[in-house]
Protein backbone atom coordinates (compact mmCIF):
# COMPACT_ATOMS: atom_id res chain seq x y z
CA UNK A 1 0.00 0.00 0.00
CA UNK A 2 1.14 3.86 -1.02
CA UNK A 3 0.73 6.51 1.05
CA UNK A 4 1.63 10.16 -0.35
CA UNK A 5 0.96 13.47 1.45
CA UNK A 6 -1.31 15.85 -0.44
CA UNK A 7 0.17 18.63 1.22
CA UNK A 8 2.65 19.45 3.95
CA UNK A 9 -0.13 19.78 7.13
CA UNK A 10 2.23 19.37 9.64
CA UNK A 11 2.06 21.97 12.53
CA UNK A 12 4.41 22.77 15.48
CA UNK A 13 2.93 24.09 19.01
CA UNK A 14 5.72 25.21 20.92
CA UNK A 15 3.54 26.02 23.55
CA UNK A 16 2.32 22.53 24.20
CA UNK A 17 5.33 20.83 22.71
CA UNK A 18 2.99 19.08 20.48
CA UNK A 19 2.55 18.42 16.45
CA UNK A 20 -1.23 18.84 15.19
CA UNK A 21 -2.45 17.81 11.60
CA UNK A 22 -6.10 17.57 10.03
CA UNK A 23 -7.63 14.40 8.72
CA UNK A 24 -10.72 14.93 6.11
CA UNK A 25 -13.39 12.57 4.64
CA UNK A 26 -13.76 10.89 2.58
CA UNK A 27 -10.09 11.07 1.22
CA UNK A 28 -8.27 10.72 4.31
CA UNK A 29 -9.84 9.43 7.18
CA UNK A 30 -8.27 9.56 10.87
CA UNK A 31 -6.49 5.95 10.25
CA UNK A 32 -4.75 7.05 7.11
CA UNK A 33 -3.85 10.69 8.71
CA UNK A 34 -1.91 9.24 11.52
CA UNK A 35 0.30 7.31 9.21
CA UNK A 36 1.13 10.03 6.88
CA UNK A 37 1.40 12.17 9.64
CA UNK A 38 4.11 10.32 11.23
CA UNK A 39 5.39 9.82 7.87
CA UNK A 40 6.05 13.70 7.60
CA UNK A 41 6.82 13.87 11.05
CA UNK A 42 9.94 11.42 11.42
CA UNK A 43 11.02 11.29 7.81
CA UNK A 44 10.20 7.48 7.94
CA UNK A 45 7.93 5.42 5.49
CA UNK A 46 4.64 3.74 6.61
CA UNK A 47 6.03 0.56 6.01
CA UNK A 48 9.01 0.96 8.75
CA UNK A 49 5.84 1.22 11.30
CA UNK A 50 3.86 -1.39 12.86
CA UNK A 51 0.26 -2.10 11.63
CA UNK A 52 -1.99 0.33 13.69
CA UNK A 53 -4.51 -1.90 14.38
CA UNK A 54 -1.20 -4.58 15.94
CA UNK A 55 0.65 -2.07 17.84
CA UNK A 56 -1.92 0.79 19.22
CA UNK A 57 -4.20 -1.64 20.06
CA UNK A 58 -6.67 0.46 18.16
CA UNK A 59 -8.62 -0.97 15.22
CA UNK A 60 -8.81 1.33 12.20
CA UNK A 61 -11.95 1.00 11.22
CA UNK A 62 -13.14 1.14 14.19
CA UNK A 63 -11.17 4.68 14.34
CA UNK A 64 -12.75 5.67 11.05
CA UNK A 65 -16.09 4.63 11.99
CA UNK A 66 -16.42 6.86 15.18
CA UNK A 67 -15.21 9.94 13.52
CA UNK A 68 -16.97 9.16 10.18
CA UNK A 69 -19.22 12.43 9.49
CA UNK A 70 -23.26 11.98 9.40
CA UNK A 71 -25.47 13.91 7.73
CA UNK A 72 -26.96 16.56 10.09
CA UNK A 73 -24.78 15.49 13.08
CA UNK A 74 -23.14 18.04 15.39
CA UNK A 75 -19.93 17.99 16.91
CA UNK A 76 -19.82 14.89 19.55
CA UNK A 77 -17.20 16.34 21.26
CA UNK A 78 -15.49 12.88 21.11
CA UNK A 79 -11.26 12.35 21.62
CA UNK A 80 -9.70 9.07 21.02
CA UNK A 81 -6.07 8.82 22.71
CA UNK A 82 -3.74 5.80 21.99
CA UNK A 83 0.05 5.01 22.22
CA UNK A 84 1.16 4.43 18.44
CA UNK A 85 5.14 3.28 18.59
CA UNK A 86 6.53 6.00 21.18
CA UNK A 87 4.17 9.19 20.01
CA UNK A 88 0.33 9.87 22.23
CA UNK A 89 -1.64 10.54 19.16
CA UNK A 90 -5.24 12.02 19.96
CA UNK A 91 -7.81 12.10 17.45
CA UNK A 92 -10.47 14.66 17.81
CA UNK A 93 -13.94 14.84 15.90
CA UNK A 94 -13.91 17.92 14.56
CA UNK A 95 -11.03 17.34 11.69
CA UNK A 96 -7.57 17.26 14.22
CA UNK A 97 -5.21 15.12 15.60
CA UNK A 98 -2.48 16.20 17.79
CA UNK A 99 0.86 13.72 17.97
CA UNK A 100 3.00 14.25 21.15
CA UNK A 101 6.76 12.39 21.30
Amino acid sequence: MSFERKREIIDFDLETGTYRTTYDYPSEPPSVAVALALMELTGRDVTDFDPLYGSATVDPDALDELFRPKPGDTSRDAVVQFTYNEYEIRVKDYGRIVIRT
